[in-house]
């Protein structure tokens, strides 16, 4: 009833209460960042009367949610209503205008001064280029007298030299200080602008009805959706060269153009999926039909993501130890997890990224050497490892060594599992797919024709290591597979025996392990013979 009674005594005083009177400041104490928008929480102190009081809070973002608004109050009384105002600015601010103009015509005044100082090095510089210049023409007989000293020439070209590197370094100078200065001019125009634009101003504020049981202070935490700002995972992986382990870090970058400056708040990364208009999924029929048209690509695609080319230039290290990026403190949630940053932050609003550190991990890496003979000629270094907590599909920067090596795609892993990173091209293990049998039968004796041709294919793959040590190589390749019944593999034959047969279930695809010592060369032999009919063009040979 007290709360009934309250309400019907605001909407009767309302029009009496004064909007200026009520502004309190706010300070953005902390903000949770999600994909593609932030939680921001803003706190005050206020003192407050017996009776209702109506509080506002302002704010600046570009766009909020404002159905998200909610606001606590710590104190003796009650809440009536938390929501979004736009609070009508009576006045144009002229002051500011007129202070602005002021700023531009001292801004003009320097632009000015400062490109009259460009055109006088430009007429120097011209005059001692027609120096340069004169010399280079044929002077007439009658104006020769007679021919200078070795040291007059070098005593001009002294002069010369240094007075054109002067001007030149003087005119960079002078180059940059006026880009500067038209970028601070074109921002304050800008400004200017919008101050006189002739729509009505307003304040964004969040007005708070609290009915105080007596006279006190009390604090005020608000809350808020704003858009406009993201996050996205960014790895990084150093690979020592003792290929023994790999240095695993994750990053946060962020983009923070919301319109409010956040000046040393608590951030937390959240990987929080927020609900907007989504509703459960339903399931359809599961309807099978006949398929109609297919394309069908032959050999193999590889699951690695850009090439990375490698040095193994070692770097050198300070003898001191190295300092480690800061944690994160991960809080596991129902249906997400955070990372608490550990340090307060400023991130101004404006277009640029800012990358910080959530965690680093050391984790054990199974080092090998990966081959497709089929598809490419190079053989590539790759390290396989199992991360311990989940990871968000994001880029993923390679070093190796110390030195940036390139960078990859990792896509979303759950704990345990495993992902692999490519570290590059290695030039010392050769691996070499040939055809060494292609025979082909149309007749009988070589007198009757055949209705049914039989083609006999032989292939040799050869393993080569350089190195001086001894390595372990992964080994793709694929045997043809026939679709249909006009086409018959048989007779296959394959030394060695792969160890995994349609490999990721790929049919006709096998995967060899092979270990290599020090300049040990290793086949694989593979021969099968095709039959088809001879009218059939065959696709895929």
């Amino acid at each position: 009833m007290r709360k009934l009674s309250g309400f019907i005594l605001v909407f009767i005083l309302g029009i009496n209460l004064s909007f200026a009177q009520k502004i309190i400041p706010s300070k953005i104490s902390k903000v949770t960042i999600f994909t593609n928008q932030a939680l921001v929480t803003r706190e005050a102190q206020a003192e407050v009367s017996p009776g209702i009081n109506q509080l506002f809070l302002e704010i600046s973002p570009f766009n909020l949610d404002k159905d998200s608004l909610q606001a606590k109050v710590w104190g003796e009384g009650e809440v009536f209503s938390v929501q979004y105002k736009e609070i009508p600015v009576k006045e144009m601010p002229q002051e500011n205008i007129k202070k602005l103009e002021e700023e531009l015509e001292k801004l003009g005044d320097k632009l000015r001064v400062l490109k009259d100082e460009k055109k006088v090095l430009q007429k120097k510089e011209d005059f001692l280029n027609s120096l340069i210049d004169f010399s280079e023409v044929e002077i007439p007989k009658e104006l020769k007298t007679s021919f200078p000293q070795t040291s007059d020439l070098k005593s001009l070209l002294l002069f010369l030299e240094e007075n054109l590197i002067q001007i030149n370094k003087t005119s960079q100078d002078l180059d940059l200080k006026i880009r500067e200065l038209e970028k601070e001019i074109e921002v304050k125009r800008r400004e200017l602008a919008s101050l006189r634009k002739p729509s009505q101003k307003v304040k964004k504020v969040i007005e708070i009805l609290f009915n105080s049981f007596r006279e006190q202070k009390i604090n005020i935490e608000a809350g808020y959706l704003v858009y406009n700002v993201s996050w996205k995972p960014l790895y990084k992986v150093n690979v020592p060269l003792d290929l023994k382990e790999i240095n695993f870090t994750m990053f946060a970058k962020i983009t923070q153009n919301t319109g409010e400056d956040w000046k040393e708040v608590k951030a937390t990364i959240s990987n929080v999926l927020p609900l907007r208009g989504v509703t459960l999924p339903s399931l359809d029929t599961w309807w099978l039909d006949i398929s109609r048209g297919y394309k069908y690509k032959n050999g193999l695609k590889n699951w690695g993501g850009e090439k990375a080319h490698t040095s193994l230039q070692i770097l050198a290290f300070s003898p001191q130890r190295e300092a480690k990026f800061a944690q994160a403190k991960r809080v596991e949630l129902p249906l997400s997890f955070e990372y608490e940053l550990s340090q307060v932050l400023n991130l101004p609003s404006e277009d640029r990224e800012t990358i910080l550190p959530l965690f680093s991990k050391t984790l054990k890496g199974e080092f090998f050497h990966y081959a497709l003979p089929r598809v490419n000629p190079l053989t590539f270094l790759v390290c396989k490892a199992k991360p311990d907590k989940e990871l968000l599909a994001g880029y993923l920067n390679v070093y190796l060594g110390g030195r940036f090596i390139g960078k990859t795609y990792l896509g979303e892993k759950k704990a345990g599992q495993e992902f692999k990173i490519p570290l590059g091209a290695d030039r010392e293990v050769k691996v070499e797919k040939k055809k060494i049998k292609d025979e082909i039968k149309e007749t009988f004796f070589g007198k009757i024709e055949r209705k049914t041709i039989i083609r006999k294919l032989a292939y040799k793959i050869v393993l080569e290591n350089l190195k001086d040590k001894e390595i372990n190589i992964k080994v793709l390749d694929n045997i043809p597979v026939s679709r249909t019944d006009k086409i018959e593999v048989k007779d296959l034959k394959i030394n060695p025996q792969p160890k995994v047969k349609d490999y990721q279930d790929k049919k006709g695809v096998n995967l060899w392990e092979i270990k290599l010592k020090p300049e040990e060369k290793k086949e694989i032999n593979i021969e099968f013979t095709l039959t088809y009919p001879k009218e059939v063009n065959i696709w895929g040979l």
